[in-house]
């Protein structure tokens, strides 16, 4: 399997976002990825988990409007507007 949506540890703290943009978040081994949604039980809306994609499968990821933040000692976050993935499965 590609993918897991098990939910991980750390969690976008971001609060200043577009709805429907998406925060990235890469390891050495994972890439997490959230989408932030308004929605009637959200109104002001919040961040959903969306997928944990394994880097072994050499994930190709595509965003617009990126904007990295600064590495943290287990990884990096990546904010963007769009969200694209393509995995080199077999």
């Amino acid at each position: 399997m590609a993918t897991d949506t098990t939910h991980p540890e750390p969690t976008p703290e971001r609060t200043d976002v577009i709805p429907d943009s998406y925060a990235v978040y890469v390891t050495d081994a994972w890439v997490y990825v959230w989408q932030y949604r308004v929605n009637i039980s959200e109104p002001d809306g919040t961040w959903y988990f969306v997928e944990t994609l394994d880097r072994q499968n050499d994930p190709k990821l595509s965003m617009d409007h990126a904007s990295p933040m600064p590495p943290t000692p287990d990884g990096y976050w990546i904010y963007s507007r769009t969200y694209d993935c393509e995995l080199d499965c077999e």
